[in-house]
């Protein structure tokens, strides 16, 4: 399957899964996926406001002063005469009758002539003979939202400045998509899990990392297991699991020492994916469980899995949370990029005052290329020539 392909396949999979919801507390809803549409439960601002320090002023100077607003006084119950103003501070209720708001730093309160006498206020000698303009520094009601306006849309992540939206349009709670449940099987009978591996050994280069970065991408990780190469073992681990999504890692090649495709044909499964043409990561399989749930194999080479999981992994995520596909980003490269294989090619690279450019050390199996890079370039068969731009993915990291 090609790499567009597969990545739009992934994504309608995971859409298809069924979905729970329930109801979170707003501090509890940072990172979660909304469920459905949230609208207003109030208009934004509720009530006319200034948006400076300053003076409330009505006709023309000088101005006679009234007495002062402050933000949380109740709305003034007299309107505002002509040839009066009253000091208001941000925030606070506008009176009926407000010209504009005269900013502190532009008045000049001048004395009374006599004993008792009330202050006036007049313009200072550097603003403008028309400051303030009609509503100046006036927040009108509604001017950001009127009631019942539709604000988040379903399938959006529930960042900082979304729920801090939600809290001002007047909600409490709001409900998510319930976090899919995923399970780690790290495979190969080779792989140590602490320390220096010798030789025929190779260190776990996913447990330190995986647990955090799907927790990230707003799926629960259920349980994480290391099994060596063995076909029963792979067996009852895919069949005790009860995560909604299972992640594997190594064993989706056709090696000797590969049980993944028997141990999918034991269970049952449908493989909806079985290798894709993309350079590192070609041997990634997805696969439905006899009972419903996913399966989907990593390679065992570490940028391989990274780069299978970045950039079809994340994609599945976010259609069993009701996320839309993410659309792929753009960079200029700085030179030309080969890709003679017919496959496409995903490539670290770091940003450059020149445009992007590959980093090196980029072989399935190691990580520096990936550890120094900015970002990672969508390249197809054929190659692609610097200035045009290309395709990039966004990493989830």
């Amino acid at each position: 399957m090609e790499w567009l392909e597969a990545r739009a396949t992934v994504h309608r999979v995971g859409a298809e899964m069924p979905r729970a919801t329930e109801r979170v507390a707003l501090q509890d809803a940072v990172g979660r996926t909304l469920a459905g549409a949230v609208h207003s439960l109030t208009a934004l601002p509720s009530f006319a406001s200034s948006a400076m320090d300053g003076w409330a002023v009505s006709g023309d100077e000088p101005w006679i002063l009234g007495p002062p607003i402050l933000a949380g006084d109740p709305p003034p119950t007299t309107v505002l005469a002509a040839g009066t103003a009253r000091p208001i501070a941000t925030g606070a209720c506008v009176p009926a009758g407000t010209h504009g708001i005269l900013r502190s730093e532009n008045g000049e309160l001048v004395p009374g002539s006599a004993a008792g006498t009330v202050p006036t206020l007049i313009r200072s000698a550097q603003t403008g003979e028309h400051e303030p303009a009609r509503g100046e520094h006036v927040r009108a009601r509604g001017e950001e939202c009127g009631l019942d306006e539709r604000m988040l849309e379903p399938g959006c992540l529930l960042t900082v400045p979304r729920i801090a939206l939600a809290a001002v349009t007047g909600h409490d709670t709001l409900t998510v998509t319930t976090q899919p449940t995923v399970e780690l099987l790290l495979l190969g009978t080779e792989v140590i899990e602490s320390g220096i591996p010798g030789p025929g050994q190779v260190r776990d280069a996913y447990s330190p990392e995986f647990p955090a970065l799907l927790s990230g991408l707003g799926v629960r990780l259920s349980a994480l297991r290391r099994l060596p190469d063995d076909l029963d073992q792979t067996i009852d681990a895919i069949r005790s699991s009860t995560a909604a999504l299972v992640i594997s890692t190594g064993g989706s090649a056709r090696g000797p020492a590969d049980h993944l495709r028997a141990a999918l044909g034991a269970l049952g499964a449908t493989v909806l994916i079985d290798g894709v043409r993309m350079r590192p990561g070609h041997p990634v399989m997805l696969a439905r469980l006899a009972d419903g749930r996913l399966l989907l194999c990593l390679p065992g080479n570490p940028l391989a899995a990274m780069l299978v999981l970045a950039s079809l992994g994340v994609p599945l995520i976010d259609g069993m949370l009701g996320r839309p596909l993410v659309p792929l980003g753009r960079v200029t490269l700085a030179h030309d990029i080969a890709n003679l294989s017919g496959s496409t090619r995903l490539v670290a690279y770091r940003l450059t005052d020149d445009g992007a450019v590959p980093t090196a050390r980029q072989g399935s199996g190691m990580l520096r290329g990936l550890a120094e890079a900015d970002g990672v370039a969508v390249v197809p068969a054929g190659g692609a020539c610097s200035p045009e731009p290309v395709a990039t993915i966004p990493l989830p990291w």
